[in-house]
């Protein structure tokens, strides 16, 4: 993908998801279903990045996304929707990178509440 801001959100995106190695530490007991959640995805989301340049890949990405959210606390659920809608920009053959664009602020936000609900909830570590 370009450098253009569009590539950023990408990278944005992937580097929150990326943390397999993270997100091994949830413990079941910590959050229950949401950290089970996490650990059930975790090696779907390596590879991320190439899963966003493929339509197809990025829809089961998306799915994979959607199952987080739906076992999200309420406090970062709507950041979760936020995050499933990004990447579902990504279901498309040629996706607005321009729209995108323009979202990635308001997604920048969401992120950074989830590193830090995961950080503090499931001991994961988003930020590598």
């Amino acid at each position: 993908m370009s450098t253009t801001t569009g590539g950023r959100g990408v990278q944005l995106a992937v580097a929150l998801l990326l943390s397999s190695s993270a997100l091994a530490g949830c413990s079941a007991s910590s959050v229950g279903s949401y950290c089970d959640a996490l650990r059930s995805v975790q090696a779907d989301w390596k590879g991320s990045s190439a899963m966003l340049k493929n339509p197809a890949a990025a829809t089961r990405f998306a799915a994979s996304v959607a199952q987080v959210e739906a076992t999200a606390p309420d406090e970062v659920k709507p950041d979760w929707a936020s995050l499933r809608t990004l990447v579902q920009k990504f279901t498309v053959a040629t996706p607005d990178l321009t729209g995108l664009t323009k979202q990635l602020q308001g997604f920048e936000a969401s992120a950074k509440r989830i590193e830090v609900h995961a950080r503090e909830t499931c001991q994961v570590d988003l930020s590598h």
